[in-house]
């Protein structure tokens, strides 16, 4: 199944959401991808892997590492890379996403994705990261992000997915929400299920329990994705 314009997979730690989002995205010949946790994302295999340094004053990246591997690469045909970003994690990501416009047809994965547009007022989030989302398709933009929770992540994003992974998660608000996705049965079983069986919910599809990936999912370079 190919990934969407724009997808999300919600659910607690060490239930598999990240391995998904990259086995989804295995084919992608143009793909980046964001990590905020600098560990194991940091040791995957065929890869670049770029680590900017931000500066407050001015604003913006204080290295070029980013802009010289896109103006290198950006007209490939293939790239992949992983930019790993440990702090100012939303204008770190609004400069990506200006960036990567210009560049044009690719796939962008996000990480835990409410560390970089947290859930706010529609106002909140930077148009460009808006933009990227929304209307980026127009430009061949894929997006995808992962969140612990979708309470944690801005509401433009929930609202504006084309489809949802929902993984194990016990918070009572959160399965609230589930329930505005799928019918209430579905929702009653997210805190009982077992390491990557998601449920998924999509624009114009039934709801569904997907066990299909059960001991099929790995990272590449990574024995085992804990996550």
């Amino acid at each position: 199944m190919s990934l969407g314009y724009l997808e999300l997979f919600f659910g607690k730690s060490f239930t598999g959401k990240t391995a998904r989002m990259l086995h989804e995205v295995r084919a992608v010949p143009r793909l980046v991808i964001v990590d905020p946790k600098c560990a194991q994302l940091a040791k995957l295999k065929g890869f670049a892997h770029l680590w900017p340094q931000y500066s407050v004053k001015p604003r913006g990246w204080a290295d070029e590492s980013v802009v010289s591997y896109f103006r290198e690469h950006g007209g490939a045909e293939r790239f992949r890379v992983v930019v790993h970003v440990r702090e100012h994690f939303r204008e770190q990501l609004e400069l990506l996403c200006i960036l990567i416009r210009a560049v044009g047809d690719l796939t962008l994965c996000v990480d835990e994705l409410g560390l970089f547009i947290p859930s706010g007022s529609p106002g909140s989030l930077p148009p460009a990261i808006t933009s990227a989302m929304i209307s980026g398709r127009h430009e061949g933009l894929r997006f995808a992000g992962t969140a612990q929770r979708p309470a944690l992540v801005h509401v433009t994003a929930r609202a504006n997915a084309e489809r949802i992974r929902w993984y194990r998660t016990t918070e009572r608000n959160d399965l609230d929400a589930a329930r505005d996705y799928m019918p209430r049965a579905l929702a009653d079983s997210l805190p009982s299920l077992p390491d990557y069986v998601c449920v998924e919910t999509s624009d114009g599809s039934p709801a569904f329990r997907d066990e299909s990936l059960v001991g099929r999912l790995r990272l590449p370079g990574v024995s085992r994705l804990s996550k």
